[in-house]
């Protein structure tokens, strides 16, 4: 038992020894007084993100922050109009150059189709070899190469001009000793490679991927994984197992069956890959329609329920939640905006309203909602979320307009747009007890929902009458 303890201590320490500090650190007055999130994706297909830290900026600008991890981050930091992105490599100091501050406007804020400009920070304290410089280098070499020579890499096999040119890049970059970079240069022209031989499955996938290890922090590496994998359940592996394939998508554990199926092949004896391509190339059929929405979170909940990997249990996580993201009898996204939060209608229906009132379409819908509230309110509850861009002229409106239901503004919760699938005002979402969807988008005041509503209150009287 002792050695056993002992034996589990010193796993501890190994585990901790391999996270080192990060400091960044820099200096830019325009973001004085401002506070700044260090974010990453958590994977990399659904870019579902996470915060590792903050940190304030002080009001002279300066700023420092230190952080662990234990391999190369891509990090991204939000800075208004811009999503700054930063490689970070354990044990190493930067002195970042942030772009001038530029906040998003009212409308940016709002506008469910605003798309932030991404850019590299400037590292100013870097050298030649830092992962950031020759990452910018080398895209700077490859992606105009590309570009303007498509026509002669795409499926020209051996008569690729990208043979000649992956040849000078590796010559040009031979001394370089950094491994993430190694493994970078070697992916990026493999989707060179890729592009020349588009229908050489086996070639590229024993060069790059069979017993290779799996680099899920490397771009590059991903990049080319999606190309070559992303419809390999309809693609190659459905030339290749055809009826085994069709059997196994008809049986109640069609996950476990396909895992078995996957086994023979060399290639996916590694099991975390094996479930990594069984999970994206699930989703991709699910998106391209060859799968239905039932039979793909059926794979992906049973994959998530087997698997002994914390990355692919998350992706089959984050995939299953973008699944049934606003689907019927799934829970609808939180929200938390002042004391109005979702929870406070647990055991009520919600009709919920995304407005904006200075909309002539919603200042019509309101005088149609009074009307629902007046027939309808013992059954359901009513919420407006006004995003108006000028929040003077909400209160404006609200201190001259008495509504029989509560309309409150959106503040600094605009994802909650997002989360609800917002793209015009207005928007209506209903809502059941349990805080569930019932529909997203309803149909609006004039569009309706009247049956809907006439239902549920014809539901409410008969469980009153039975009790």
């Amino acid at each position: 038992m002792r050695t056993l303890l002992l034996l589990f201590l010193s796993l501890i320490s190994i585990s901790v020894s391999l996270a080192e500090n990060v400091r960044i650190f820099g200096s830019n007055t325009s973001y004085a007084g401002s506070k700044i999130e260090i974010k990453y994706h958590t994977d990399v297909f659904t870019y579902s993100k996470k915060i590792i830290t903050e940190f304030d900026v002080h009001t002279d600008g300066s700023f420092s922050i230190d952080l662990d991890i234990n391999e190369v981050k891509l990090v991204f930091m939000p800075l208004g109009v811009y999503k700054g992105y930063l490689y970070l490599e354990p044990g190493k100091e930067y002195e970042i150059k942030l772009p001038p501050k530029k906040d998003l406007s009212p409308i940016q804020k709002l506008n469910p189709f605003f798309e932030k400009e991404e850019l590299l920070i400037g590292v100013a304290n870097a050298d030649p070899n830092d992962i950031n410089v020759l990452i910018r280098k080398l895209d700077d070499k490859i992606d105009p190469f590309i570009n303007q020579n498509f026509h002669k890499i795409y499926r020209r096999k051996d008569n690729s001009i990208g043979i000649d040119f992956s040849q000078e890049l590796k010559l040009e970059y031979k001394d370089v000793n950094n491994n993430f970079f190694k493994d970078y240069l070697n992916y990026r022209l493999g989707f060179l490679e890729y592009l020349a031989y588009p229908g050489s499955f086996v070639k590229i996938e024993k060069k790059y991927f069979e017993n290779q290890e799996i680099k899920l922090n490397n771009s590059a590496y991903t990049s080319l994984y999606k190309k070559q994998y992303g419809n390999f359940l309809t693609g190659f592996f459905s030339q290749k197992e055809s009826l085994e394939l069709s059997k196994a998508l008809k049986s109640e554990n069609t996950y476990r069956d396909i895992y078995e199926l996957m086994r023979n092949y060399p290639a996916y004896k590694n099991v975390q890959f094996r479930e990594l391509i069984i999970a994206t190339s699930v989703f991709d059929a699910f998106t391209r329609k060859f799968y239905s929405r039932k039979k793909t979170l059926e794979i992906l909940s049973q994959l998530k329920e087997n698997s002994s990997n914390q990355y692919n249990q998350d992706l089959c996580e984050n995939y299953i939640n973008k699944i049934t993201h606003l689907q019927i009898n799934y829970p609808a996204p939180n929200f938390s905006i002042g004391e109005v939060q979702l929870a406070n209608y647990k055991g009520k229906y919600l009709y919920l309203n995304f407005c904006n009132t200075e909309s002539y379409p919603c200042l019509q819908d309101f005088k149609e909602i009074a009307k629902l509230k007046r027939q309808f309110g013992e059954h359901i509850e009513f919420l407006s979320i006004a995003c108006d861009w000028n929040v003077t002229k909400f209160i404006d409106f609200t201190s001259k307009k008495t509504l029989d239901w509560p309309i409150i503004h959106i503040g600094n919760q605009q994802h909650l747009l997002g989360e609800y699938g917002v793209k015009a005002f207005p928007t209506y979402i209903l809502i059941n007890p349990e805080g569930k969807i019932i529909k997203a988008p309803a149909q609006g005041p004039k569009e309706n929902i009247q049956l809907e509503f006439i239902k549920i209150a014809r539901d409410a009287v008969r469980k009153a009458y039975r009790k």
